[in-house]
């Protein structure tokens, strides 16, 4: 069932790169894609592309875009499928399936797993379904760690391979890794984890050097310039980079991905309650880990993309953390909480702890904040885990309820903003503003009109009456012929508001507004872009018929 699972995944997520990917034209080309599309055919020219630090692509990665562009043929269509969607989120969900293989979950999980990369934290491109490669090799799991010497292969020829394609990757997951070695892994001696961590660090060492060696042997590249390109001098260009405040309840809305951001805080710290943490595997940890050290990315640029495209791991360590927990859920009643009086103080330890690691890591407008955060959060893991006994269920409800305030808060506070500062109505109360004194004009004091085919809030902002029981004009509409038109035409209907074209033409309706009304009065309103005509029955005698125009805040006639 696992492996049957895993192909369908395969397959699906085959599907989804191709039917997602649409035709690029022109401003594709123009923007950070065409970038790389661009960058990846001069490289298939033969270019010898370095690195652009800021955002991590290192000379690897144009080789293999390189590749892409020539399977593709040049095309930009089909280089950005295979760049961006087949090994962006379609790999993605594979690995992810992968992962759920290799830790033998449920068929379930492992569908969930996949779907949530595939359709919630979407890897933009290939660049981020790194970040799924490195913990499906490294799970400290299965037959990785019971053949020691292909593992230590593997955790020094990693980070050398990231490095040469990702330096950003490179540095942040080594990191990552080091991190779960020293505070987070349980089934290995203190020897093996720190052997662990030399073995991270010498990989990437590697793949700097032998980077250096062959620019300077192949190319001729100083190590002076290499090292300007590469490291050190990239980065006193950036000095100035770009580390927003993550404004929890001022959070942008584009795309209709809210809640991505929204949620991202909350989910990137739920492994790391105590309770959780405590009970979630070394292979969730190295997950939940990993996450949380790429929470770099988001910060440094606070939208929708950046933050969807890396919390993948976060989604993979929660879904992670919640089987097992369920898998669990036997034990969790032991041991039983602590009942005495401090169990409050404990609880608003709990809720310090999350708030304090938030408002600190996601609020320093400086790289000190993602490192803060990284610290606060391993450190209320560990030590909370280590050290709370029989009180870790109150601090880690108290944390929980912390940090699932935060989000439901920002949610009402969003609902709030948008209540205020929505213009549901600004059409039709324009409309009444403008055009109700020609209204008054024409109708000649009949509060009868009947209003089309939209805005009928002018029913009440009119304080008006429909003669007649119609309000809807749609498409079969003209079922109503035989009983409107006769009413059209002996003036039952005093007066009629238009206030933009039908939907669905009826010629019929028009034919016999045409033929028995007179356009009183043409209001157009730039600002709304919209035209009202009041139309006043032939038997009211002779109107004076104006043209006016709402211009800057003020009507005059229409030139």
């Amino acid at each position: 069932m696992r492996w049957a699972t895993f192909a369908g995944v395969c397959v699906v997520a085959l599907v989804w790169a191709a039917y997602s990917v649409g035709a690029q034209n022109g401003s594709f080309l123009t923007q950070d894609f065409g970038a790389q599309y661009h960058l990846a055919k001069i490289t298939a020219h033969g270019a010898i592309p370095l690195v652009d630090f800021e955002h991590g692509w290192n000379a690897g990665s144009f080789w293999v875009n390189a590749a892409l562009y020539a399977i593709a043929s040049g095309s930009p269509t089909i280089w950005y499928f295979l760049w961006g969607r087949l090994l962006g989120a379609g790999l993605g969900a594979v690995l992810a399936a992968a992962i759920g293989l290799r830790l033998r979950l449920h068929p379930a999980v492992m569908i969930a797993l996949a779907l949530g990369v595939l359709l919630l934290a979407t890897p933009l491109h290939i660049k981020y379904t790194i970040c799924l490669l490195w913990v499906f090799v490294l799970l400290p799991t299965g037959w990785l760690e019971s053949r020691p010497r292909l593992a230590a292969a593997a955790r020094v020829l990693l980070p050398a391979l990231v490095f040469w394609q990702y330096v950003e990757l490179a540095v942040l997951l080594t990191g990552a890794s080091g991190l779960f070695e020293l505070f987070a892994r349980r089934s290995a001696p203190w020897r093996t984890r720190l052997l662990n961590c030399v073995q991270l660090a010498g990989g990437f060492v590697l793949g700097l050097v032998v980077q250096a060696v062959a620019y300077k042997l192949v190319w001729g590249l100083s190590f002076a310039d290499f090292n300007r390109q590469v490291i050190l001098g990239q980065t006193e260009t950036h000095e100035g980079s770009q580390y927003a405040v993550w404004n929890f309840f001022d959070l942008p809305t584009e795309s209709g991905r809210f809640f991505i951001l929204a949620l991202y805080p909350f989910a990137l710290l739920i492994p790391f309650v105590p309770l959780v943490w405590q009970r979630i595997s070394d292979s969730t940890r190295l997950i939940a880990l990993a996450g949380l050290v790429l929470v770099v990315v988001p910060i440094r640029r606070v939208d929708n993309p950046h933050t969807t495209t890396v919390s993948a791991l976060v989604l993979l360590a929660v879904v992670l953390a919640v089987a097992e927990l369920y898998e669990r859920r036997a034990s969790l009643t032991e041991p039983k909480p602590t009942r005495t009086v401090i169990a409050l103080p404990l609880a608003v330890l709990g809720a310090a702890w999350a708030a304090a690691t938030l408002w600190i890591g996601f609020g320093l407008q400086s790289m000190l904040g993602a490192v803060l955060l990284v610290a606060l959060a391993i450190a209320g893991a560990t030590l909370g885990a280590a050290f709370l006994g029989r009180a870790v269920a109150v601090v880690s409800a108290g944390a929980l309820v912390a940090l699932g305030g935060v989000p439901a808060l920002a949610a009402v506070d969003h609902l709030d903003d948008m209540r205020r500062d929505a213009k549901s109505f600004a059409v039709s109360d324009s409309i009444a503003r403008w055009a109700g004194p020609e209204y008054e004009r024409c109708s000649g004091g009949t509060r009868e009109a009947l209003v089309m085919p939209n805005y009928l809030e002018l029913y009440d902002a009119l304080a008006i009456t429909n003669p007649t029981p119609y309000y809807l004009f749609h498409y079969d509409f003209a079922q109503y012929e035989d009983v409107l038109v006769p009413q059209l035409e002996d003036g039952s209907i005093p007066v009629i508001i238009e206030t933009m074209p039908l939907h669905t033409p009826q010629p019929w309706l028009t034919d016999a507004i045409r033929a028995n009304y007179v356009p009183c009065s043409v209001v157009r309103i730039e600002k709304q872009a919209t035209t009202v005509t009041i139309w006043t029955h032939k038997s009211r005698g002779d109107v004076q018929q104006r043209d006016l125009t709402v211009r800057g805040g003020a009507m005059g006639l229409t030139r």
